[in-house]
C-alpha cells in the first residue's frame, strides 16, 4: 500500500511528497529512481528531524506497527492518514483515536471502499429515500489465499472494509454481531467467516469472507422497501433492481423463476481510482470539509466489530462490539 500512496500522492496537484520511510534499505535505491525528488530515509525520527517543512502524513505498514508508528506521527503534531486496521489490537486503536483528538488532529483511516464511486453514488441514493427503510445489507468479499506478511485473519485484514461500508451507507451503530469462522490455510487466524451483524436500526447486515476463493468477488447488496441496490467494487458498477409491480406471465418455467419482475437500471458512474478519491477526501478534510473520509472514530469502529466477530467466532455466542460500550461510557461522563 506504500507504494501506491506514492504514486497517487505524486499525482495530486499541490501535494510535494518530500520524505518516505522504509526500513529496507534495498528499496531505497527503487525508491530514489522512481521518485528523484522525494528523500528516503530508514526511520520516521530521521525523516522529521531533516526534513524542513511537513503538513500530513500517511502511515502504511504492517498491521502490528501501525499503532507504534501512528502515535509518533501524532507525536509530532502532524495529521495522519493511518491506513485500516487502523492497529493490530483494539487497544491500540482507541489510544490513537484519543491521541488525535487530543491534539485537535485529523485522523482519517484507510478505508478506502466508502471512496468507490459506486458506493458513493449509492450513498447519496439512500440518503434520498431511493428505497425508503433499508431491511438488510449482504456483503461478500472472496479472494485467494494471499502472499504477505503480518495477516491478522479476515476479519481485520478484510471485513473491516464492508464493516466500514455498512456504517457509512446504514448510518446506524452495530449492536451485537454473531459468527461462525473456520482456519483452513491460515497458520494461526480465521481464513473464512460468516457473521450477521444487527445494527441499531435493526437492519440485519451478512458479511461472508474468506481467502479460499479462487476467484477474487467484491459486492455489497442493499435490499430495502422500494427494491435493492446491487454494488460491484471492482468494476465500479451500481445496478438497482425495483420489486414486481405486475404479475408478469411466462412459460411453464415461470414458477422457478418468480411470480414477477421488477425494472433493472444499471448507473452510468464516472470512473475514479477510490484511493485518489480517498486523498483529495483527506485534503479536503483537513480544510474542514465534510468528505467520504473514513474518521479515526469509524476506523476504531470497524475495528472493534472485527474483533467481536473473531470472539463470537470462537465463543459461538453473540458479542457485543466493545466500542458501543465505550462510546455509552463517554456520553455518561458527558452528562455527569
Amino acid at each position: 500500500m506504500g507504494s501506491m500512496h506514492m504514486r497517487v500522492l505524486s499525482q495530486i496537484n499541490g501535494v510535494d511528497v518530500v520524505a518516505s520511510v522504509d526500513p529496507r534499505r534495498e528499496r531505497h535505491e527503487w525508491m530514489r529512481r522512481a521518485y528523484p525528488l522525494t528523500a528516503v530515509f530508514a526511520t520516521l525520527e530521521q525523516a522529521l528531524e531533516r526534513t524542513e517543512r511537513v503538513d500530513f502524513a500517511v502511515v502504511a505498514v504492517p498491521a502490528p506497527d501501525l499503532y507504534e508508528i501512528g502515535m509518533a506521527v501524532l507525536g509530532a503534531n502532524l495529521p495522519v492518514l493511518v491506513e485500516k486496521p487502523l492497529a493490530g489490537c483494539e487497544r491500540d486503536g482507541r489510544a490513537l483515536v484519543e491521541e488525535a483528538e487530543s491534539r485537535g488532529l485529523l485522523l482519517g483511516v484507510g478505508h478506502v471502499e466508502r471512496c468507490n464511486p459506486a458506493v458513493i453514488a449509492l450513498k447519496q441514493r439512500l440518503d434520498a429515500g431511493a428505497i425508503g427503510r433499508i431491511y438488510q445489507i449482504y456483503a461478500r468479499r472472496l479472494s485467494p489465499f494471499p502472499a504477505r506478511d503480518s495477516m491478522l485473519g479476515v476479519s481485520l485484514d478484510l471485513a473491516t472494509h464492508d464493516i466500514d461500508v455498512m456504517r457509512y451507507l446504514i448510518g446506524a451503530e452495530v449492536d451485537s454481531v454473531f459468527a461462525e469462522s473456520a482456519r483452513r490455510l491460515h497458520d494461526s487466524a480465521e481464513d473464512l467467516i460468516a457473521a450477521t451483524l444487527r445494527f441499531a436500526d435493526s437492519t440485519i447486515g451478512l458479511l461472508e469472507v474468506n481467502w479460499l476463493t479462487p476467484a477474487k468477488v467484491r459486492e455489497l447488496v442493499v435490499t430495502g422497501e422500494g427494491g435493492a441496490f446491487v454494488v460491484n467494487y471492482l468494476s465500479q458498477e451500481l445496478r438497482f433492481f425495483s420489486h414486481p409491480t405486475e404479475a408478469t406471465k411466462r412459460d411453464v418455467l415461470g414458477s422457478m423463476r418468480g411470480a414477477g419482475e421488477g425494472d433493472m437500471v444499471r448507473y452510468a458512474l464516472q470512473r475514479h481510482e477510490p484511493l485518489q478519491v480517498e486523498w483529495e477526501s483527506f485534503l479536503k478534510a483537513m480544510e474542514g470539509a465534510d468528505t467520504p473520509l473514513a474518521s479515526g472514530r469509524d476506523g476504531y469502529a470497524a475495528l472493534s466489530t472485527a474483533c467481536a466477530i473473531q470472539q463470537s467466532g470462537v465463543s459461538r455466542e453473540a458479542v457485543a462490539p466493545s466500542y458501543r460500550m465505550a462510546g455509552a461510557a463517554r456520553s455518561a461522563d458527558m452528562v455527569s
